[in-house]
């Protein structure tokens, strides 16, 4: 009995008291946000906005969401407390919709109000604060849409042009049928996505409000591993640029911790390849080779032992699948098994893009510079008006004076 009373004291001292975590998550369940419908099908069938706008999450998303957060609850309860307070963390979400409603239905889990916040007794829910920023929606694919700078840079590199011949050495059989039945030419990774993606989501969805097609029959399996591969090496072609600027979130959410102390968490409600862009750039060991599912997150905590600070890493690749702990590659182990926050930095320090420089890399100067270009423009030719108002003044008011000058001349006293 005194042993397990020992072990019991001993315990958060070996280990060390959480003291800081951020947890990414994904959405959840989805429709299609492209290729809604394929050659041959009915134009006039809009049955699937029954289920969910597209790119919304469905009825069905809506709950892994609030299962996560319950399930996130029973992990992280007691260090947030059951009282809402928005000082204790931060939630970021990206611009897309769904990014938003997960982050909204995940805290309705994670968070209901207690007894001195409920201010409805038939509506066990309150309103948690989130910010938007959008750069979070700026990952793989989705740098390439959404970075009118950056994109047509990766567009016109060969190692983005490489992704397709990848994807066509994996599985030639299923690019061929793609492009037979997508009704335009599938020649880059973007492209081939979003066909790859209207099937997945269909499948998953089995709904025949948005049937799945006859004509992928069979294929079920490999259209869910083309998903992973298309990601996958997109991720790892933007591993200097979208990687570092993930490296940089992750840094800067512990080290504003450390400056302030004032939060215990940061919560950012992301896609799936926010994840791995985060195991890739991170280079944490560990990770099945497949596309995180719906309600999926990573886990990063810092705990703080006797005498240093440590960091240890969880994925789970569903709402409601195992945690399992991933490994930085390069880190070396503690008798904890984890990775020490002097080490971590030491390993990532070379590797971070700060998110000003991000945003110029995506959007470019100009663009990011709009507002304030504008203004300056706008000044520029008040301030010309406004000199050349002064001049003609002057010379008016020299003229006047001049005949006024003249008609007080003796001789014309008299015209006065």
């Amino acid at each position: 009995m005194r042993l397990v009373l020992l072990l019991f004291f001993l315990f958060p001292v070996a280990f060390g008291k959480l003291k800081f975590v951020q947890i990414w998550f994904r959405h959840g369940e989805r429709t299609p946000g492209h290729y809604l419908y394929f050659p041959g099908d009915d134009l006039n069938n809009v049955d699937y906005q029954q289920i969910a706008w597209p790119g919304e999450l469905t009825k069905r998303g809506i709950l892994e969401e609030f299962q996560l957060g319950q399930r996130l609850r029973k992990i992280y309860g007691e260090h947030f407390g059951d009282t809402y307070q928005p000082r204790d963390f931060h939630v970021y979400t990206g611009k897309d919709n769904r990014t938003s409603a997960s982050a909204q239905a995940m805290f309705a889990g994670f968070l209901p109000p207690n007894e001195d916040q409920t201010w409805n007794y038939e509506l066990k829910w309150q309103p948690v604060a989130q910010l938007t920023d959008e750069s979070i929606d700026w990952v793989s694919l989705g740098a390439i849409d959404n970075c009118p700078v950056y994109g047509e840079a990766q567009r016109k590199s060969s190692e983005y042009a490489e992704v397709m011949d990848q994807m066509e050495k994996y599985d030639a059989e299923l690019l061929q049928l793609v492009r037979n039945h997508a009704d335009e030419p599938i020649v880059e990774a973007v492209k081939y996505n979003h066909v790859i993606d209207s099937l997945k989501v269909r499948y998953i969805l089995q709904d025949d409000r948005l049937p799945y097609p006859e004509w992928a029959r069979g294929y079920e399996n490999r259209i869910l591993n083309m998903s992973f591969l298309i990601h996958d090496a997109v991720v790892k072609v933007q591993n200097d640029s979208v990687g570092d600027y993930h490296n940089e979130l992750v840094m800067s959410y512990f080290e504003t911790h450390l400056q302030k102390n004032s939060t215990k968490g940061v919560f950012i409600s992301g896609h799936d390849t926010n994840l791995v862009t985060i195991w890739e750039s991170l280079r944490l060991d560990g990770h099945p080779e497949d596309i995180p599912n719906y309600g999926a997150h990573i886990a990063i905590e810092m705990h703080e032992p006797v005498g240093q600070l440590s960091i240890k890493f969880f994925l789970s690749m569903g709402f409601n699948q195992t945690r399992v702990e991933l490994h930085p590659h390069f880190c070396s182990r503690s008798q904890n098994n984890d990775c020490t926050w002097d080490e971590f930095q030491r390993l990532v320090k070379k590797s971070r893009k700060p998110k000003s420089d991000w945003i110029f890399e995506c959007q470019g100067y100009e663009k990011a510079t709009e507002p304030v270009s504008a203004l300056t423009g706008s000044m520029i030719v008040l301030l010309s008006i406004l000199i050349l108002s002064t001049i003609i003044l002057g010379f008016t008011t020299f003229s006047y004076k001049r005949q006024l000058n003249a008609l007080r001349d003796p001789e014309r006293t008299r015209l006065l």
